[in-house]
């Protein structure tokens, strides 16, 4: 009779075959086995998945038919070099329903599908210092991987641009048109992939066409080029005696477009005008006088240019003997009372008038140094943040026939605190050069310098006073006739003044 046998053959197990990550999923590995697996999970430290080498956390397991499905904690990209083990564990290893179980397997390599990315299009503009550059951008850095520049339709104002030739600098394309844009201009790009040396990645993603784009133009209008003007007539050399009939003469061009008007001015007040050549004015009934004549030239665009002056003078038809201009010179310390000390401003103001004219300039002056001219009333010149020291100040008047007059020089002493600087008697004053002098000061007893200049600051005489000495005579009779500084100063500073008169 028919007896029962006893069946110890085993259920086949699932063999793995291999592992791919696919573009469309870069963050799940799927392993593939010979067999449908039952839906028994393993536990996700049963895998070990290194992406070049580094391990990359296995986040969940899952089963589909023939293949488990690991989602990893983070994506993989492009080029990264991938592997994954499975250690069989003790509870829920891979297993088919008839409960044949995949053995361990070592680490092995992985199918990396994913693909690089490919640039992405941003913008275009053509900057106003490369008016015939237009920079497209993109998101990624580009291989110097140069398409024809028959991939590229730039058009301006709807009409196609040449483009002369194509380079490529990091994220940008750079095409160079056969002529600039200009401010005001309409510009598009579009790019049409090639077949060969299409833009690309250094991993190879590749830029898809796009269509015509807007272009921003940042070029700037065009600068209007002023006219160019010049008085040739009357020359600086020229005088003329009242009343006088002065006639103006200009010549005028405008390099870009044309001179619509010239006008001629003395000073402020207008003369008249031309609005055609020859370009002059005749000037009638000019009475005694300096005057300085410029004229103005207006171009097509409304621009103007100013001519350099020229100064006439006209004479009295009978000369009269011109009276020199008076000038008296003071100082103060604005704010301030007491001697200037270092670091003060100190305002310099000149008093002046013309007996018959008119004052045409004030220049002050420290010794032989100008400070300033001054054109106009009030005649002041600040020096500011003024250093330790002795300044010998004088300002020149000059008139409207340019005569001067110089004032009498002020002595300004600076010194560190402003303290009143050591009491010096000299005498006789006037003198003939022989004089003598007492100092009468609570000075520590120093060695002191004497030095006696002239007004423009030279040195004249110098010497040394032993400490214990304060008192000295002087035999400068060699000297010319004038005025003259006699400064005692010790090895930081000054700290006595004299002016005298030598006879």
């Amino acid at each position: 009779t028919a007896k029962s046998v006893t069946n110890n053959v085993a259920a086949p197990s699932p063999v793995y075959i291999s592992s791919v990550i696919e573009n469309a999923t870069p963050s799940r590995l799927e392993m593939t086995y010979d067999l449908t697996l039952a839906n028994v999970v393993p536990a996700a430290t049963a895998f070990t998945v290194k992406v070049n080498s580094v391990t990359r956390t296995v986040s969940s397991v899952a089963i589909s038919g023939t293949k488990v499905l690991l989602t990893l904690a983070s994506s993989v990209v492009n080029g990264d070099a991938v592997t994954v083990a499975y250690t069989k564990p003790a509870a829920n290893p891979l297993q088919t329903a008839a409960g044949g179980q995949a053995a361990s397997l070592t680490a092995k390599s992985v199918t990396n599908n994913v693909a690089a990315p490919s640039p992405v299009y941003i913008s275009s503009v053509i900057e106003n210092a490369t008016p015939s550059r237009l920079e497209m951008t993109y998101n990624l850095t580009l291989a110097n991987v140069v398409p024809a520049a028959t991939a590229f339709t730039v058009k301006v104002n709807s009409v196609t641009r040449t483009v002369s030739s194509v380079a490529i600098s990091g994220t940008k394309v750079l095409l160079t048109l056969a002529s600039p844009v200009v401010n005001g201009d309409a510009v598009t790009v579009a790019y049409t992939k090639p077949a060969a040396n299409p833009l690309q990645t250094a991993a190879g993603g590749q830029a898809a066409s796009i269509t015509s784009q807007n272009v921003i133009n940042n070029c700037s209008p065009v600068t209007n080029q002023p006219p160019l003007v010049t008085i040739t007539s009357p020359t600086k050399s020229l005088t003329f005696t009242e009343p006088a009939t002065i006639t103006v003469e200009a010549t005028a061009s405008d390099a870009d477009g044309s001179v619509v008007k010239v006008e001629f001015y003395s000073s402020n007040s207008k003369l008249g005008e031309t609005t055609s050549l020859p370009y002059s004015y005749a000037w009638k009934n000019v009475m005694a006088g300096v005057y300085s004549i410029y004229a103005i030239a207006t171009d097509n665009s409304g621009s103007k240019t100013v001519s350099e002056a020229v100064t006439v003078i006209v004479e009295k038809s009978a000369q009269a003997v011109n009276k020199l201009p008076v000038i008296d010179i003071t100082y103060a310390t604005p704010g301030k009372s007491g001697k200037p000390k270092k670091h003060d401003n100190i305002t310099l103001k000149a008093s002046v008038y013309d007996p018959d004219g008119t004052i045409l300039n004030v220049e002050f002056k420290s010794g032989d140094l100008t400070l300033a001219i001054v054109d106009a009333a009030p005649y002041v010149y600040t020096l500011q943040d003024i250093d330790t020291g002795t300044y010998v100040i004088t300002a020149i008047a000059t008139d409207n026939l340019y005569a001067s007059t110089v004032s009498s020089p002020i002595v300004i002493d600076v010194t560190e605190n402003g303290e009143n600087p050591a009491i010096i008697s000299l005498s006789p004053n006037p003198n003939n050069g022989q004089f003598a002098i007492d100092i009468q000061s609570e000075e520590p007893d120093v060695e002191k310098r004497i030095r006696v200049v002239d007004l423009s600051g030279k040195t004249i005489y110098e010497d040394i006073m032993a400490d214990y000495e304060n008192h000295r005579e002087f035999d400068l009779s060699f000297t010319v006739s004038g005025t003259y500084i006699l400064l005692i100063s010790d090895e930081t500073r000054i700290f006595g003044t004299k002016k005298f008169i030598k006879r």
